[in-house]
């Protein structure tokens, strides 16, 4: 490989080359606080040869996600799309989603996850499990969707982490197309100011390294922590029958609860009651500011007509976008900004009492 990698962004210059036992390569080149991996031979492989350790791999990146900026990693076959990739602006536009995978046969933790939980929980304390979201979902500039693991959120930044298991994300045993894919997910969460660190089996052995690393990569204390995801710090009320529901959201506002959990079944009148709260609540609030978020574009068109026929003179008044537009542009909105948010999904994932995620489908959350 050159000694410098010249691109469309300037000059990066070769730093390091880390051998594999395969005789493959990665090479490392930086330019400023960014950095970019070539991925040279990584997959090869012969029958009845023991895979390298996976740690060569992982405690690496590891390290350049933790000193710069931002890291990219691409195969050598793949060197082609590396301009394009690092300048795609963070665009304003919705994403139509092209693929969207279904993880809900997937909710309990693997073994690697608890092994991480609980790595955790010995650093920062069991109450600081509230601060790891799981199952995240991000999406590429084709609209592919990709779920993380865990993300974490904090003052300074987002991290992603993924527990990986030799046999499903080692190169060498998932060929060359599979690890294409897994490198296109970890480009996206660097597209989308993710830091993502990835822990391998074989890492969640060493207890004490492994909580070393945690300190390390995501700070000694909570301090910095954000709680993840759409949570409410006030109480939540679940309605079953659409015949009361619009007059108890009003006595229960009096009552001081603002965040209401709608459920009913598919095509049952849940976007009614929505257009009839958001007509009464602007009648009461001067400063009116809607923000109402779904899961695609099918149902963003749907809200964006029900909202042009019933309630035109709010137009102005009422945003709509998809929940990926949000997640990647909520910095750019001051946090008063909306007095009035409305999720509109036909699966939202919600925490009960037990601490595991139940799926309810036909809700809205308001």
């Amino acid at each position: 490989m050159d000694k410098v990698l010249k691109l469309e962004n300037g000059q990066y210059d070769l730093i390091e080359t880390v051998s594999y036992p395969n005789g493959g390569a990665s090479y490392f080149y930086v330019r400023d606080q960014q950095a970019i991996i070539i991925d040279d031979g990584i997959c090869n492989y012969k029958k009845d040869e023991e895979p390298f350790s996976y740690s060569l791999i992982t405690d690496k990146q590891n390290t350049y996600m933790n000193k710069y900026a931002k890291v990219y990693r691409f195969l050598k076959e793949d060197m082609g799309i590396i301009n394009e990739v690092i300048t795609l602006p963070c665009k304003k536009e919705e994403i139509p989603i092209k693929y969207v995978a279904n993880r809900e046969d997937h909710a309990d933790a693997s073994p690697l996850e608890i092994d991480f939980e609980n790595n955790f929980a010995s650093v920062y304390g069991r109450n600081s499990l509230k601060y790891l979201q799981k199952e995240y979902g991000i999406l590429d500039e084709q609209g592919n969707n990709y779920f993380l693991d865990y993300l974490l959120r904090t003052k300074h930044g987002d991290y992603a982490v993924e527990e990986n298991g030799v046999t499903y994300h080692h190169p060498q045993q998932i060929g060359l197309e599979r690890y294409r894919r897994q490198l296109q997910k970890q480009n996206t969460c660097t597209e989308w100011g993710i830091k993502l660190y990835r822990f391998s089996s074989e890492d969640c052995r060493f207890e004490n390294r492994i909580e070393d690393d945690i300190k390390t990569f995501f700070g000694e204390n909570t301090d910095e922590f954000e709680e993840n995801g759409l949570l409410a710090d006030r109480p939540v009320k679940l309605y079953e029958h659409q015949e009361n529901t619009l007059e108890e959201i009003q006595k229960q506002r009096a009552a001081g609860i603002n965040t209401f959990l709608v459920v009913f079944p598919t095509a049952s009148g849940k976007s009614r009651i929505v257009e009839e709260d958001l007509r009464i609540f602007s009648r009461k609030n001067t400063e009116f500011h809607a923000l109402i978020m779904a899961p695609n574009t099918n149902i963003i068109d749907d809200w964006r007509q029900r909202v042009k026929k019933s309630l035109s003179d709010l137009q102005e008044q009422i945003e709509i976008c998809s929940f990926a537009y949000m997640m990647r542009n909520y910095q750019k909105y001051a946090q008063e900004k909306y007095n009035y948010i409305v999720v509109d999904d036909e699966r939202v994932i919600i925490r009960t009492k037990l601490e595991k995620p139940s799926k309810i489908k036909g809700l809205a959350l308001i």
